[in-house]
């Protein structure tokens, strides 16, 4: 039997697996020793000395234990994913949609025990050339843009932009696609992940409860290959991007004609797409194709997913594309919305107030309450947002009229027309809109009640939950009775706004590892509650050193 199973091999599960196969240096590992030489925070212009030192010196003695001090036995662990491959869903995605580099800095990656792993990566194969500066300034010309983010002053841009040193130049330098995809492959080779890893595809989770009291025995996961495996834990790091979590509208539902699937799509699919070849060993060269030339395509969503898809249309020959927006064009350097300071770029002012990434995650790490916890998260996030970068490259088909953006409109009726082999579609202002492709890249809805992975654990341990999103307990467990853990976003009411991002699976793997660890150790921990609270508030701040403005 397993010690523990982790369902799915993305990025925040190689975070994770990377942890529990070095026990000795899991969350009891100094955060002093792993930040040494990382200079991110502002410095004093009194004093001259970094904000960065004075708090990582404040931190609790419980974080600076010696690793070898809590010993503990090896795990019995086993990561299962569909592809079986580490990240091969992510790397899909971003081939799929061309994506050129990511959305967050050099610090954010996926080696827990070394942030500064990917700049070690870089210099050590000389790749300097793959990494891409953020924009010091983005003129906006089309009037349903909205940007909700204020520059830093002189001052600090300057300290962002210093040419002293390639150090401190690498890390707000956003790293390519490929890049990162090589940084992966060589974690996993350098610390042989691939021995833990299994190609199957999870169809049914069962716990198995003691007869005497409610509390799982283990669990019992049944694979598509009719493989049943045993584990006494579960970690689901599955994330949202699950073909049958997506988000289809409800006029999708409604057409009552037949139309070929290539007509109209959701972007998940083409995800899937790669992967399942890759999986078949067919290798795809270059992103699949969107549009055919000449053809007029609609594309609905507002996040950058959507800009992708526009790019590689317009690229593909189509001769003109609408752009459907339910709220107005929102442009954000990263997803995490106003909390930018979070990572560094930005200042966030909420009732005239200035909030830094600190003040933000402190505020979030007190609040008690999980409906003000998940009105934070919505209003961190404020839905689907495009990069500056990618924003830019529209703007010549805005200006030339290629590129129709309605901003503030939403798809209300369609019908496929066979004579014509084109879509009739209504739009709530009343406009119609004719056209020969649909693609819809609305995400992927976050309902755990309706994830089929979670059906018979909720059943037998139903716990609350407020809008889809589960309300778990910090250490991201199911409930005390029931070891299942989860990240992405579905943690997102105990890690915060950035829990879907690669930073949030850094925290959340921390957290994870923690807890399975003690619990494996058999370690008993007997501290006063109101100091463990307070411990646990430092620590979860912590984790954010090095990945965030702190």
């Amino acid at each position: 039997m397993l010690d523990v199973l982790v369902v799915g091999a993305g990025p925040h599960a190689l975070i994770l697996a990377t942890l529990l196969l070095n026990p000795q240096q899991h969350v009891n590992n100094s955060n002093a020793e792993i930040l040494k030489g990382v200079q991110l925070s502002k410095t004093n212009p009194k004093t001259g000395r970094s904000k960065s030192k004075r708090r990582s010196a404040d931190l609790p003695s419980e974080l600076h234990k010696d690793p070898e001090s809590t010993p503990c036995p090896p795990l019995n662990f086993k990561v299962v994913d569909s592809y079986g491959e580490w990240a091969s869903l992510w790397e899909s995605q971003f081939t799929a949609l061309n994506i050129p580099h990511l959305r967050s800095h050099m610090l954010v990656h996926t080696n827990p025990l070394n942030k500064k792993a990917l700049q070690d990566f870089v210099l050590a194969e000389d790749r300097v050339a793959e990494l891409h500066s953020l924009p010091e300034r983005i003129y906006i010309q089309d009037k349903n843009a909205f940007f909700n983010d204020g520059r830093l002053g002189k001052q600090n841009r300057k300290l962002l932009s210093s040419v002293q040193g390639l150090q401190k130049n690498l890390y707000f330098s956003l790293p390519g696609t490929q890049l990162s995809v090589d940084f992966f492959k060589e974690q996993v080779c350098s610390y042989n992940l691939d021995r833990v890893l299994i190609k199957g595809t999870v169809d049914r989770i069962t716990p198995v409860v003691f007869e005497k009291r409610k509390k799982v025995k283990y669990f019992q996961v049944i694979l598509d290959t009719g493989e049943t495996l045993e584990a006494k834990r579960l970690v689901l790091a599955t994330g949202p991007t699950r073909e049958q979590m997506a988000n289809i509208p409800s006029w999708v539902k409604t057409i009552a004609e037949s139309y070929p699937e290539q007509r109209l799509q959701h972007t998940v699919e083409l995800m899937h797409l790669l992967s399942q070849h890759k999986a078949k060993g067919n290798h795809v060269k270059g992103p699949p194709v969107v549009c055919l030339r000449n053809q007029r395509v609609m594309v609905i969503g507002g996040g950058l997913t959507s800009a992708h898809i526009i790019s590689m249309a317009l690229q593909q020959g189509a001769s003109h594309v609408t752009w459907v927006l339910r709220k107005h064009l929102q442009l954000k350097q990263f997803d995490v919305g106003d909390v930018e300071s979070l990572i560094g770029r930005y200042s966030h002012v909420e009732h005239g107030i200035k909030l830094d990434g600190l003040a933000y995650l402190r505020q979030f790490y007190g609040e008690r309450s999980l409906h003000r916890r998940l009105a934070m998260v919505k209003q961190a996030r404020k839905g689907g947002a495009v990069t500056p970068e990618a924003y830019a490259q529209l703007q010549p088909f805005i200006q030339s009229g290629h590129l129709h953006v309605k901003a503030y409109c939403q798809v209300t009726e369609a019908a496929w027309c066979y004579e014509t082999q084109s879509w009739k579609v209504s739009l709530c202002d009343g406009q119609k809109w004719t056209g020969e492709r649909i693609w819809l890249a609305t995400g992927c809805k976050l309902d755990v009640n309706q994830d089929p992975l979670l059906s018979d654990i909720k059943k037998q341990f139903p716990i609350q939950v407020l809008e889809g999103w589960p309300c778990i307990s910090e250490t991201l467990r199911w409930s005390p009775e029931c070891p299942v853990y989860l990240m992405g976003q579905y943690a997102a009411l105990q890690v915060g706004p950035h829990a879907v991002n690669l930073a949030g699976g850094q925290a959340a793997a921390l957290r994870i590892a923690r807890d399975i660890m003690d619990e494996h150790s058999s370690q008993e921990q007997h501290i006063e509650t109101a100091k463990m609270e307070k411990t646990r508030f430092q620590e979860y701040i912590s984790h954010m050193h090095g990945l965030m403005w702190l």
